[in-house]
């Protein structure tokens, strides 16, 4: 069951990461939700830092050892943003490789929510090799949620309260998945008065199969199978309402039709959405998916925040 109550920022000082907090503190007010920030020092020290004895050289040493004081006061400006907001955040300093040492973390303290940033505009493939972000949705078992420099162009009132509301996307073909997706959508929803539209793009292959399956390239076996299509689709839709109605939400559902990752790019710009929700197969998975899988296509190409959630 879908439940904000816990939520790690990874954070590093970037610009990235001071996106990520925003959105964790925003989230935390609303939800009550608690916020954990942890800082990952990954010690990466050439062969030139070790002496003949086969410990680090002075020099180094205490490089390490200022390093990791400015990560103190990197840590205690988190705090100090977080009590400007009236948040109280638990911060910690940890040592290992970057991804695997915070998902061990968000284990051991029940996080329910990742939350880590991303740079901007790019493309799919820098996004697949070595990144934190790449490591954190590929292998968690629990939602992350990977934003941008986003949150100051929302319009102020979202923030401030004044009656605006969000949109959240969520990208729904009836798998497990998807379900998932729009799980964790409803549960962010209700708590910052959000709208949900769930999309389904019907891609042209279907087409294409309906025009193969069809005897003969015959015109009226066509428009049949074309219509049996539609049918499912619409079937499809009015089950993601009846699973939203049921936990007490209700959705807008809209079928589109063309290259999925390309429709939902529009009509993210067209919409005005403000946070797309998707759902990517088991652990590890994306590791194994191509360049243009749309889970890695929304987080390298959306300007706006996504969320991967798991079945």
């Amino acid at each position: 069951m879908a439940k904000l109550e816990k939520i790690l920022v990874a954070y590093d000082g970037s610009p990235q990461s001071k996106e990520a907090l925003q959105w964790a503190i925003y989230f935390a007010r609303r939800t009550g939700a608690d916020i954990h920030a942890a800082k990952v020092f990954e010690p990466i020290f050439p062969r030139a830092s070790w002496d003949a004895a086969g410990t680090l050289t002075p020099e180094l040493f205490e490089k390490y050892g200022a390093a990791r004081q400015e990560d103190q006061q990197l840590m205690e400006h988190v705090k100090e943003k977080g009590r400007g907001q009236e948040v109280e955040i638990t911060t910690a300093l940890l040592t290992g490789r970057v991804s695997q040492t915070l998902l061990d973390y968000a284990k051991k303290h029940g996080i329910s929510l990742i939350v880590t940033g991303t740079r901007g505009h790019g493309t799919v493939k820098q996004l697949l090799f070595g990144s934190v972000t790449h490591g954190l949705v590929s292998v968690a078992d629990i939602p992350v949620l990977v934003v941008k420099h986003y949150f100051a162009n929302i319009r102020s009132g979202k923030i401030d309260g004044t009656g605006a509301t969000h949109k959240i996307l969520v990208a729904y073909d009836g798998y497990p998945q998807s379900q998932s997706a729009l799980e964790w959508a409803i549960e962010i929803a209700r708590h910052i008065a959000a709208q949900i539209v769930a999309v389904k793009v019907v891609e042209p292959f279907q087409a294409g199969m309906a025009y193969t399956m069809a005897e003969g390239g015959n015109p009226a076996r066509m428009a049949e199978q074309l219509q049996e299509i539609d049918e499912l689709d619409n079937k499809l839709m009015q089950e993601a309402q009846a699973f939203a109605h049921a936990r007490g939400a209700t959705i807008e559902t809209v079928l589109l039709h063309g290259n999925v990752l390309e429709s939902l790019l529009e009509f993210i710009e067209q919409k005005g959405i403000d946070i797309v929700a998707v759902g990517a197969q088991g652990r590890g998975i994306l590791d194994k998916l191509p360049l243009g899988s749309v889970p890695h296509g929304l987080i390298g190409l959306s300007p706006i925040p996504v969320l991967v959630t798991k079945n």
